[in-house]
């Protein structure tokens, strides 16, 4: 019986009523080389290792990364990731797999609000929209917390608007629910964020009653508590103040006061960086600008409460003191979904063609900027990545870049289409470019040393102990937590070559290289040489005098001066 493709491609699936396409399409995004390119450290590095770890300790509720606590995040993304590995494996993919599965539950939330509040045809170019760009693809694609916390974000705000429409009781359960799992993603921003958007609205569309009612709704509290409280008291009890200090204090209320990690930035950072997040849709962002005028009370109240939304996350994070190009995702739903709903606005092709002009532009001349990077660097590690980087960031990588900046200025360009359609199929060129030419040379650029490094590792059948060096995707690789301590004499240590010559110089402590790519080490420590003493008839006051573990000794076969 022959296929009826129309109808397949118009045939829609129950529940949100996703046409099946659509379905396939975001999916695809979402998935696009999902294991084609190694861990990244330190991020996807730590979350995936404390993941890993959790086997090997036989412990699921605290996490470590090597022989020191983790408590960075929550343990909700941890526990995802541990039932991804238990059934695929310590997979590259198997760790991401949580979050690109959360960026498409992410997108669906998108088209099914849309659908509900707009039409088919808006929903439909926001899912496309959300699936293709540039920040939210991209961090569904890494094993992190953050496409979690950004689907169950998003899925708090969406159901807020739908109760200030229809207030209902199995919706505040819903809610609560939503906010007990981010918090147990992330912890108190998944509360925060939805209170200081949801408060304001309500308030300026004469809604009062409905937010006392959701804000004193007993019911879900408990609900709330039953979900998110046991693990933070299990954590306390076991770790008591450390847990306070170390979760609470560092990684929640410090990030806000203290530019961590020196990732700062002025009031205007998220601003600049926004339409690359989006990116291609630089100009739809633009162009809906306008439609803030509907923030006003006795407007569209839609559009208020999107604006609202999105607003209350820029100035939080413009006003918190550590800036991280992700956090301004926590208000791009709104701006999704504006963006499809004003998609009409947009007449100018060549404001279309601008932002992704720009930024294949900084493509294509990449291989010419990174000796200009490599002057400013200083760390021996990054050094080392941009050396290794100008073997995949070569004439190939330009042409590439300069074919995907070729097609989209074609696509853009073509009467064919309208400005806001061939954007959706820059995303998808520029979707295709991101993951199978860019991400994977910054991967091996970046990484294969540590991966090579943990592939003998392997082979050694004695164990290797972690030396000064923080790049916790090697413990993935091999497959074992490796302790963080100085060599006794005979063992084995994963380190960095310029810390190693560290040791030797200042420690007189001596190693036995096995095996070096790039600047990863795996060395053996050895006994210091001996020294030579001097003949008795041997003239006095000549070279040989020099004390023979001097840096220059010709015995000393660490090679980790070199």
């Amino acid at each position: 019986m022959p296929v009826n493709l129309p109808s397949l491609l118009s045939k829609r699936l129950t529940g949100i009523q996703i046409p099946v396409w659509l379905l396939a399409v975001i999916t695809v995004f979402f998935f696009l080389n999902l294991g084609g390119f190694l861990l990244f450290d330190h991020d996807e590095g730590a979350f995936s290792e404390a993941t890993r770890g959790m086997f090997e300790r036989n412990d699921f509720i605290t996490t470590w990364l090597n022989d020191r606590i983790r408590f960075d995040k929550p343990i909700l993304i941890y526990w995802l990731q541990a039932a991804s590995i238990s059934l695929f494996g310590t997979e590259v993919w198997a760790f991401r797999l949580p979050s690109a599965l959360a960026g498409l539950g992410w997108t669906l939330g998108i088209f099914w609000f849309c659908r509900r509040y707009l039409n088919d045809a808006t929903a439909t170019v926001a899912a496309l929209i959300a699936a293709s760009s540039l920040g939210i693809n991209m961090i569904a694609h890494v094993a992190t917390a953050d496409a979690l916390l950004n689907a169950l974000l998003a899925s708090t705000l969406l159901l807020m608007y739908v109760y200030s429409r229809e207030p209902q009781k199995p919706l505040l359960y819903a809610i609560y629910i939503l906010m007990a799992l981010g918090v147990l993603t992330k912890g108190p921003v998944a509360v925060a964020i939805p209170l200081m958007v949801a408060t304001p609205f309500y308030l300026l569309h004469g809604l009062k009653t409905e937010l006392l009612r959701a804000l004193f709704f007993i019911p879900g509290w408990i609900v709330f508590l039953l979900i998110a409280a046991p693990w933070y008291i299990l954590e306390y009890l076991a770790h008591g103040q450390d847990f306070i200090d170390g979760f609470i204090l560092k990684h929640n209320v410090n990030r806000f006061n203290n530019a961590m990690e020196g990732h700062d930035g002025g009031f205007l950072f998220y601003p600049v960086v926004l339409p690359f997040i989006l990116a291609p849709f630089g100009a739809l962002l633009l162009r809906m600008l306008p439609s803030i005028k509907n923030l006003k009370p006795g407007k569209d109240s839609l559009d208020a409460y999107l604006w609202i939304w999105f607003l209350v996350v820029l100035i939080l994070f413009s006003l918190a003191s550590t800036k991280l190009p992700h956090y301004i995702l926590y208000g791009c739903t709104p701006l999704v979904i504006l963006m499809a709903r004003y998609r009409h606005w947009l007449h100018s092709r060549l404001l279309s063609a601008l932002f992704p002009a720009i930024l294949m532009g900084v493509f294509v001349a990449f291989p010419l900027l990174l000796p200009l990077a490599q002057e400013r660097l200083t760390n021996p590690i990054e050094i080392a990545t941009a050396e290794r980087a100008a073997h995949y960031f070569n004439r190939d990588f330009t042409m590439l870049a300069a074919l995907t900046l070729i097609v989209s200025l074609v696509l853009i360009f073509w009467r064919r289409f309208s400005p806001w359609f061939a954007l959706l199929l820059v995303g998808g060129v520029q979707a295709l470019f991101i993951w199978f030419v860019f991400v994977p040379a910054m991967s091996e650029s970046q990484q294969r040393p540590v991966w090579e490094a943990a592939q003998f590792a392997r082979t050694l059948d004695e164990p290797v102990y972690t030396q000064s060096i923080d790049m916790p995707s090697f413990n993935v690789y091999y497959d074992q937590v490796t302790e963080r301590r100085g060599l006794e004499i005979g063992e084995v240590g994963f380190g960095r070559e310029d810390r190693l010559a560290k040791d030797t110089r200042r420690e007189g402590i001596h190693y036995d290289v096995l095996f070096q790519s790039g600047p990863i080490m795996i060395v053996r420590r050895i006994p210091a040489p001996e020294r030579t003493e001097p003949h008795d008839t041997k003239p006095q006051n000549t070279d040989a005098d020099l004390p023979a573990d001097d840096e220059s000794a010709p015995h000393n076969t660490s090679g980790a001066d070199t």
